[in-house]
């Protein structure tokens, strides 16, 4: 069997089997995407482009500016295969999403736009091409076989009868034979091309998994962080509230300390003056006792005095005749009512009056003598509002209080024991303090 029925065999099983191809249009389509993804990827400056439309490379580059013109050089410069007419839609997409930028003459930022590149070619729809080669061919190959092998058959005797076993083709069944070897070695090369790509298949498949498993692993990671995170979101919300309520514990802790602070506070106040209350007692029984001490040397002077008088009177010679007697001096008017004034530290009196005087007059002293005087508080509104505007100015120096505290809430001021004083130097001096009531 010639070569030639071999092909026209191959040609028929090849043409018979369904095929997807890519177009002249379906390539000049993507070749546009990926110089205008190209472009836009290689300049910052060409944000236009996303604005730009164009069906086919020239219309692309009448659109560009000089910048993006440059870059273009560097694109077209890729050499693109003649046979994409053989390729499925699986290769039309692996040579532009990655084997195009594969090529040197590209830049960097520009290659990095295969992934958008492959994204819309792969969106792209690629027409099924019609046969070029025809069954009906390989009919008019039989009678020439048959013709042929009953050549064969019969014996070659002569120069003559092999000149007539070989016939000589008319000019046009010469076209027809080239056109069939041309179509024929094209589909052998679309066989080859056929078989490598399930190579190709395989490979991209290999790579998918390995994009898969990797997609994978980083979801998980993804998982696993957001997981960590609320974890920690979780721990630290614990830890916050924890340490709010510590803090609300340790306030409550310290306004309960601050509260008994303020209350030592006031009992150590109210106990201070209790001790200063005690020790003006103190000091008034001890100016009392000094009182005494001095009245009762006073008292055994005077009982010295009385007991010399009739010894000298004894002695003493006969009376002189009596003479005229000469008018005695007046006797200054003692003062049964005294005003007094505060009793200061050392419990002096410092001031005294004949009439009560608002705004000065605390006690009232009663003498008989004019040196020595019972005194008590002045009942009194005016004396009343002085002593108690403050009490321990006013009356701690003449006056025994057990409830001072209660002072600011008194209505009036009750003397239960009179005190005494004496008048020393002119001023009068307390010798035992009175004692007194808030009511």
């Amino acid at each position: 069997m010639k070569l030639r029925n071999i092909l026209y065999i191959l040609l028929i099983t090849v043409c018979s089997l369904p095929a997807l191809a890519v177009s002249d249009k379906d390539m000049e389509q993507a070749k546009v995407i990926a110089a205008k993804l190209y472009l836009r990827w290689t300049n910052n400056g060409s944000g236009y482009l996303d604005e730009v439309s164009a069906s086919s490379m020239a219309d692309l580059e009448s659109k560009l500016k000089d910048a993006e013109k440059e870059n273009l050089k560097a694109f077209k410069s890729v050499s693109i295969p003649s046979d994409y007419a053989s390729w499925d839609k699986e290769r039309f997409v692996q040579f532009w999403g990655t084997t195009f930028f594969t090529s040197p003459a590209l830049t960097a930022d520009g290659k990095r736009a295969k992934d958008r590149v492959k994204a819309k070619v792969s969106a792209l729809k690629v027409a099924a091409p019609t046969a070029k080669a025809e069954a009906p061919k390989s009919e008019e190959a039989k009678p020439e076989e048959k013709k042929e092998d009953e050549k064969k058959e019969e014996p070659t005797s002569s120069q003559q009868s092999a000149d007539e076993a070989i016939s000589i083709p008319e000019p046009q069944e010469v076209m027809h034979q080239e056109e069939a070897v041309a179509d024929s070695l094209h589909v052998l090369q679309a066989e080859e091309q056929s078989l490598a790509l399930p190579e190709e298949r395989k490979k991209a498949k290999s790579n998918t998994w390995i994009y898969i498993i990797i997609l994978v692993v980083l979801v998980i990671l993804v998982v696993w962080l957001m997981i960590y995170a609320a974890n920690m979101m979780k721990s630290q919300g614990k830890e916050v509230r924890e340490v709010q309520g510590s803090d609300k514990k340790a306030k409550k802790q310290i306004e309960t300390l601050e509260a008994e602070n303020s209350r030592l506070k006031k009992e150590i106040a109210r106990l201070n003056e209790a001790i200063q209350s005690r020790l003006a007692a103190h000091d008034a029984l001890k100016t009392e006792a000094d009182a005494a001490k001095a009245e009762a040397a006073r008292m055994r002077v005077a009982l010295k005095k009385a007991e010399e008088r009739p010894a000298l009177s004894e002695q003493a010679p006969a009376p002189a005749p009596r003479r005229q007697e000469e008018p005695k001096p007046q006797q200054p008017k003692i003062l049964n009512e005294i005003y007094l004034g505060r009793a200061n530290a050392k419990g002096l009196f410092v001031r005294g009056d004949r009439r009560p005087n608002p705004g000065h007059t605390i006690y009232r002293l009663d003498t008989k003598d004019g040196i020595v005087g019972t005194f008590r508080v002045l009942n009194s509104p005016e004396s009343f509002e002085l002593a108690v505007s403050n009490p321990l100015q006013f009356l701690a120096g003449g006056c025994v209080c057990e409830n001072f505290e209660e002072a600011e809430t008194a209505d009036k001021i009750v003397t239960e024991t009179p005190g005494t004083a004496i008048l020393e130097n002119g001023c009068w001096k307390v010798l035992r303090k009175s004692r007194i009531r808030f009511e």
